[in-house]
């Protein structure tokens, strides 16, 4: 009775253990089904049979006693019980271990999911301000893909090219680029989407030619990046206009290369050479000039003060037509005289009704005419040539007149130097050569008789009765005599001659390259009868004489020095003889003889 009662307890305590382990299992399996479905299936039924087992176990002793030896119904679905509560647990752990791992990737992909949307935004505010930043630049930032189409346009590029975004993105690139650049952009293109050449430019600037939505051509310095996805190239290119630098740097050089022109000038001014040599190289030096848009012809003329006239002084270029025609050009003609005439510049874009100089197959021309001034006295005019059509520049008209004062500054130089040459080397009252120019001469025209074997003559002049129109008259008088004997005196002698005033009333002629002796003879007659016709000063008549001595080179000397001294010697003898004649030194020293004619 009491092992009834005992394996009855034990029953009860084994079916109130499996119902709260299958109460917790199949919670636990409605809490998640899909990892714990098969195994509160098989814990369950396991836990069943092993309930079962115990009842089934009762019966069993009852017939136990009928066979001993064979496996009881009950022990066997005890084992199958046990097998298939062990199976569920470890499928339940297993599910339970699989679970903890999802969880703890459920809120790894939690937390990165997070951080994705933290970092979405933050590269969203990025972009923003990269694209607030890239739409305030004043540079043209434009991006373009592999095939050179627009993918990017800020509003820089709207204010550089006048296209607006929808316009410019989805079109070529090219656009933007003058056509006879196209080939070489092509070229680069593909040579940088093949081997990305654009990175070894990275961070450098150069500058290129853009093309406006107008068709007008602006200068851009342009920086050239590029990158690369997965899939494609992209090009990027930051350009800013650079006109008003490019502006600044030709008025620069301009600058520039007109300083050097006019220091050149100034130059040149210094050096020992003559106003005509120094006119030529300054009208090469203007011709020269890299930026002054004029033909390479042009002229200088030098102003003849007393005929009124411009005189062609040096030239290049010019036709033969006007060789001739603007050899002297009156005040007031033409375009160089009008200038001269207004003292202004004269313009001509085309060939007017002022081009009173002309010829047929003259070619269409202008001209800039810029008188040369020099405290307010005019000096000559720059004859410059430009194209037809060509448009009057104020930097070009500017830089000529510059020209224009340091050439007045150069001729004036030239002339004070002329003007002291001519002192050092010429009598200061009658404007003969001094006795200085005159052996300077002498020496030359010796040298030339001893190489060319030529006959050379000395004539030394005394006036006669010079001392009593001086004395009786006056001065002022005898000063003007002096300068209408000069006069006449020259007029006697032919270019090649020299006659030079050694001081007082006594004069030297040269003749050189004489055929005969008997030219010198001809020529001391000739004075001789120019001197004695009167000479009429204000209100007075004078009449005088002069005494003429003669030497020869070879026969009597062959030094400037001693032929002079002869000749001298001779005059001497004339005036011993009564003056008013003329002498031949004689070379045995027994005085002198007269040459007869």
């Amino acid at each position: 009775m009491s092992m009834v009662m005992t394996a009855d307890f034990v029953r009860v305590i084994q079916i109130m253990i499996l119902i709260v382990v299958g109460l917790l299992f199949w919670r636990e399996g409605r809490q998640r089904p899909h990892l714990h479905r098969s195994s509160w299936t098989l814990l369950l039924v396991g836990l069943v049979l092993l309930c079962g087992h115990s009842g089934i176990e009762l019966t069993e002793h009852e017939a136990q006693e009928q066979g001993e030896g064979q496996i009881s119904l009950a022990q066997l679905m005890e084992l199958l019980g046990l097998g298939l509560l062990l199976a569920g647990l470890f499928s339940w752990l297993r599910g339970s271990t699989s679970l903890r791992e999802v969880e703890r990737f459920s809120n790894a992909m939690t937390m990165a999911l997070a951080r994705l949307e933290i970092n979405h935004q933050e590269l969203h505010d990025k972009f923003q301000r990269l694209f607030a930043v890239s739409e305030s630049a004043q540079d043209a930032i434009i991006a373009c893909d592999a095939t050179g189409s627009i993918v990017f346009w800020n509003y820089g590029a709207v204010q550089l090219f006048g296209y607006t975004s929808d316009q410019a993105i989805g079109q070529p690139v090219t656009r933007l680029i003058p056509t006879r650049y196209h080939d070489a952009h092509q070229a680069a293109m593909q040579r940088a989407a093949e081997t990305g050449v654009l990175k070894q430019v990275a961070g450098s600037r150069f500058d290129l030619h853009g093309l406006t939505r107008e068709g007008r051509e602006i200068p851009v310095e342009t920086a050239v990046s590029t990158w690369t996805t997965d899939q494609e190239r992209f090009f990027v290119a930051v350009m800013r206009d650079v006109s008003d630098r490019k502006q600044q740097e030709a008025h620069n050089m301009r600058v520039q290369q007109s300083r050097n022109a006019i220091s050149a000038l100034l130059q040149m001014a210094l050096e020992p050479t003559s106003l005509l040599e120094q006119l030529e190289q300054a009208l090469h030096i203007i011709l020269n000039v890299p930026w002054l848009t004029i033909e390479s012809k042009g002229s200088i003329f030098l102003v003849d003060e007393e005929t009124q006239e411009l005189v062609l002084t040096v030239e290049r270029g010019l036709a033969t037509h006007l060789l001739t025609a603007c050899a002297r050009i009156p005040f007031g003609h033409c375009l160089c005289g009008r200038a001269a005439q207004s003292g202004q510049m004269v313009y001509s874009a085309h060939l007017d009704e002022r081009h009173d100089v002309t010829f047929n197959g003259i070619k269409p021309h202008g001209h800039y005419c810029m008188p040369i001034h020099s405290r307010g006295k005019l000096l000559g005019v720059i004859n410059l040539y430009i194209a037809d059509g060509h448009r009057c520049d104020e930097e070009e008209t500017a830089f000529l007149q510059a020209i224009a004062n340091t050439l007045a500054g150069m001729i004036e130089r030239k002339g004070v130097e002329q003007q002291l040459e001519h002192l050092a080397y010429h009598d200061a009252l009658t404007g003969l050569p001094n006795r200085k120019l005159l052996m300077s001469r002498l020496q030359r025209d010796v040298a030339r008789a001893k190489r060319e074997q030529l006959l050379l003559a000395v004539l030394f002049l005394d006036l006669d009765r010079f001392k009593a129109v001086n004395d009786t008259m006056g001065h002022e008088v005898g000063d003007r005599l002096l300068v209408e004997v000069s006069q006449r005196l020259q007029s006697c002698l032919r270019e090649v001659d020299t006659v030079a005033r050694l001081g007082g009333d006594e004069f030297t002629v040269i003749l050189s390259v004489l055929h005969h002796r008997e030219d010198a003879l001809k020529v001391a007659h000739k004075i001789i009868a120019a001197l004695t016709e009167p000479f009429f000063i204000g209100d007075h008549t004078c009449n005088i004489g002069t005494s003429v001595g003669i030497s020869f080179f070879p026969q009597h000397a062959d030094q400037p020095e001693d032929l002079i001294k002869k000749a001298d010697v001779a005059m001497y003898a004339v005036k011993q003889r009564g003056r008013n004649s003329c002498l031949v030194f004689d070379s045995d020293g027994m005085g002198t003889t007269e040459l007869q004619s």
